[in-house]
């Protein structure tokens, strides 16, 4: 086993941002549920990772079946602030992502659309190490792990390992990955999915703790046509739950409780398609945002997938992973930093129902 295995926290678009948040400080009891070699490489990565402060990096996503590369400059900043801005193709240039403040924010300039979350929960340092066990047992139990040669991604020393699934069923059949000797971080990763499309992100350039980095903040233009939700106001109880919100809606579920949500929140604003999940664990979050069919879409920057004859977009941001679908006249936006192949297993199951 590898330090690479411990760092699948959001599969995003460059590199794992999730995983960076953590602090060597944290006092986790990591014994449930691992052996000593278990333990010994979580608390390596645990270690690695608290060794970044900030970095910069620029980095390029290519899509087996898209013509053009999308390059993207990402700053992040510790605990847990990122920005990530689309310099390339023009027809996805100025494309914003970030988490900052509690708020998470997607805005498409070009169409002038946005969803913003506001309100979310306030990270805690001391949960870290729980953070970094969870998606290590994850892998841990659904993918066989191989090494492969160390190579050098942006002049860096890069342990090479791959992830193939255990399960036919499962839709990311295997990851070619290269992650930081030193900060263990992916560097590059090549995601093979089942129907044959393959996303490779890579690090052209990586610059880590510099002094007085400034993560950028996004600020939304007048006109933008924006999907807000503030998770900071009061929510709806069960019982207005199922009075207020459209009956055709369906919430995901974490059936096989990988993620350990202990609260969950429902909102609703507006018709009674307009409605909101806020699912959070001290460790990971899961968000679900629905509007009337033929609303919103902002994210047509990542893979496209096909659940249970449903076209889904799979987009892959630092710190979170999204999935956008229609089904039964509802738009979905789902937003989580459990691993994307737990998120897309619910959204499976959504459909299904």
């Amino acid at each position: 086993m590898d330090i690479r295995s411990l760092i699948k926290l959001a599969g995003l678009m460059t590199i794992s941002l999730s995983s960076v948040l953590l602090t060597p400080l944290s006092f986790s009891d990591i014994n449930t549920g691992t052996n000593s070699e278990d333990r010994f490489w979580i608390n390596r990565t645990h270690q690695n990772l608290g060794k970044v402060n900030n970095f910069q990096a620029v980095i390029e996503q290519t899509i087996s079946n898209k013509p053009s590369a999308i390059v993207s400059d990402v700053s992040f900043q510790k605990p847990n602030e990122f920005y990530q801005k689309v310099t390339q193709p023009d027809s996805l240039k100025g494309f914003e992502a970030s988490y900052r403040n509690n708020t998470i924010t997607l805005h498409h300039v070009l169409r002038k659309q946005a969803i913003e979350i506001k309100g979310l929960q306030e990270y805690k340092n001391d949960s870290s190490l729980e953070r970094v066990k969870g998606v290590y047992l994850y892998n841990k139990e659904h993918y066989d792990q191989e090494f492969t040669p160390s190579i050098h991604v942006a002049d860096r020393l890069s342990v090479g390992i791959d992830f193939m699934a255990k399960d036919d069923n499962l839709e990311i059949r295997k990851v070619e990955g290269f992650v930081d000797y030193h900060h263990s971080l992916f560097m590059q990763e090549n995601f093979i999915f089942n129907n044959g499309l393959e996303s490779k992100i890579k690090n052209s350039s990586m610059e880590f703790n510099k002094e007085n980095l400034l993560i950028p903040a996004i600020n939304l233009p007048d006109d933008t046509e924006t999907y807000a939700w503030d998770f900071s106001k009061k929510h709806l109880s069960k019982n207005k739950v199922s009075k207020k919100v459209d009956p055709a809606i369906i919430w995901p579920e974490d059936k096989e409780n990988n993620w350990n949500f202990k609260a969950y929140e429902f909102y609703q604003y507006g018709g009674k398609k307009n409605a909101a999940a806020y699912y959070y664990s001290d460790n990971f979050f899961l968000i679900t945002l629905t509007k009337p069919r033929n609303s919103v879409k902002l994210t047509n920057i990542g893979v496209s997938l096909t659940l249970e004859n449903i076209k889904v977009a799979l987009n892959q941001f630092p710190a979170f992973t999204n999935l956008e679908f229609e089904y039964n006249g509802i738009h979905y936006t789902l937003v989580s930093n459990a691993h994307p192949e737990s998120l897309i297993t619910m959204v499976k199951d959504m459909i299904k129902n």
